[in-house]
């Protein structure tokens, strides 16, 4: 448990992704923090200054390649964001007495089916007197704490629903949306053979639903998963790739968990690359819905009040995800050394937010 007083915390931005750039430019406009690494996955960025590969002017930190260097730094806290986790890489960070935060799953590790990398985790926060704590956002925020925030003003409920509604095409990631997400494959084989990303979330998506389960106090008796794609009627050109007609340019996930034989938890998402898909299925634009049927049957949707400058309609959706895990950086760091949820974590509340304007132009 690291006890930073009134400095700043003292952080480390691991990978440099949609998500990783804009926790850059949070991290250097926010006085509350000290960025004083940035671990990049590839060769071409190594070396280059942090405010580079953030979008704004240099700062006169530069990226490193290397594992060894950033694990000898002297930080509080990892803000983990890569694609793919590796275990031993979160081991290391977490025995060098650097916490984690990260929006790559473990937002409810007790529920995943092989507890050996958790059993490895927890022993390594130990032995560094340091804390992880997963975040995300669906799964994660909207699909855990939201829902039993809101949860608070029902008398009864019989059936918590989130929906995801996410627009791709603007999101900048050729490695997630068509080598991890597989948009783009053919529709039968993207059925038969999910994508890697795909597999994974799986285990991710469960671990949130037994979160929410945790805090109603539900045993669920089992989770079943449906997953289909819907095919580009046309031609596509998104600012990740290209998607050829008839092939996969949207995907609908559906993850049901059953308590006494009734659904109880049920987690849809619905990732697009256009709105002319075949089939149609409707969603509409980017938002994260809560709908609880039960006494009052109560519904509350989130977002974006306004459209990006540049109309990338994903952005504010990243920036959420991004920021539900900065915003539990100080929480983390103050709390017990081990693994961290929602349900053991004090009410978290963000630091330096309340400030003017960043006076920095973002470039991308």
């Amino acid at each position: 448990m690291s006890s930073p007083s009134s400095r700043p915390l003292r952080v480390i931005q691991w990978a440099t992704g949609s998500i990783g750039r804009i926790s850059i430019r949070h991290f250097l406009d926010n006085p509350a923090y000290e960025l004083v690494g940035v671990y990049v996955t590839s060769k071409e960025k190594a070396g280059v200054d942090a405010g580079t590969l953030a979008g704004v002017d240099p700062i006169g930190l530069a990226a490193t390649d290397s594992v060894d260097e950033i694990l000898a730094l002297d930080a509080d806290c990892v803000n983990y964001a890569p694609l793919y986790v590796d275990l031993d890489q979160m081991c290391a960070i977490l025995r060098s007495g650097k916490s984690i935060v990260t929006p790559c799953g473990f937002v409810f590790p007790s529920a995943l089916p092989d507890q050996e990398p958790v059993r490895r985790l927890a022993a390594a926060c130990q032995e560094g007197g340091a804390s992880l704590f997963g975040a995300g956002i669906h799964p994660g925020f909207s699909g855990d704490l939201l829902p039993l925030t809101v949860a608070r003003l029902c008398t009864r409920i019989d059936s918590v629903t989130v929906q995801e509604v996410a627009d791709l095409a603007p999101h900048p990631s050729h490695a997630m949306n068509f080598d991890g997400l597989g948009f783009g494959r053919d529709p039968d084989d993207a059925r038969a053979n999910p994508s890697p990303l795909i597999r994974m979330m799986e285990h991710i998506f469960r671990e949130s639903m037994a979160l929410l389960a945790a805090g109603l106090g539900v045993e669920v008796d089992e989770c079943t998963t449906e997953f289909d794609v819907a095919v580009a009627k046309r031609d596509l050109v998104v600012r990740s790739g290209e998607i050829k007609a008839g092939t996969v340019g949207g995907m609908r996930h559906e993850w049901i968990a059953r308590s006494g034989g009734r659904p109880i938890i049920i987690f849809r998402s619905f990732w697009k690359m256009d709105d002319d898909l075949d089939p149609n299925w409707g969603y509409g634009t980017i938002k994260y819905s809560i709908m609880i049927e039960g006494e009052p049957s109560t519904t509350i949707t989130i977002a974006p009040a306004e459209k990006h400058p540049t109309g990338d309609e994903g952005y504010w959706g990243r920036v959420w995800t991004a920021m539900n895990a900065v915003n539990a950086i100080a929480a983390v760091c103050a709390a017990e050394p081990g693994i961290h949820t929602h349900l053991s974590l004090p009410l978290i509340q963000p630091v330096g937010l309340v400030r003017p304007a960043p006076a920095q132009i973002v470039r991308s």
